[in-house]
């Protein structure tokens, strides 16, 4: 992965975009509060409206995801589905459990980290 071209943060994120391939980190620990996962899911939509079809979302931070962050990510989901464009959740083992419990795993393509996600488009 070389050739970056865009690098910025919002409050919540950290965006790259790398040869195409948009990466989107997640800034903290807990991944659960009600405002910042309504701001988050504000920031992607932008990203998203600006054209972006291939999307990492990483989890490198995230110690701790709630029923809220599922639910952005199922969200996420179903609009990258509809723009025919293609999400991977890297560091997937950070919601692990909550894939499991809720047994939504299948619906997410998961990479150990964004390289591996990066190599999955």
């Amino acid at each position: 992965m070389s050739a970056t071209s865009m690098d910025y943060e919002t409050a919540d994120l950290l965006v790259r975009e790398v040869q195409g391939v948009t990466i989107v980190r997640v800034r903290y620990a807990n991944f659960d509060g009600m405002a910042e996962i309504h701001r988050m899911s504000g920031e992607l939509d932008q990203i998203l409206d600006r054209g972006v079809r291939k999307l990492v979302f990483d989890l490198k931070y995230v110690r701790h995801a709630g029923s809220a962050a599922l639910g952005l990510l199922i969200a996420l989901q179903k609009k990258m589905d509809a723009k025919g464009g293609k999400l991977i959740v890297s560091h997937a083992e950070k919601i692990d459990e909550l894939l499991k419990v809720s047994r939504t795993g299948h619906l997410f393509k998961l990479a150990p980290d964004p390289r591996a996600a990066f190599k999955m488009f």
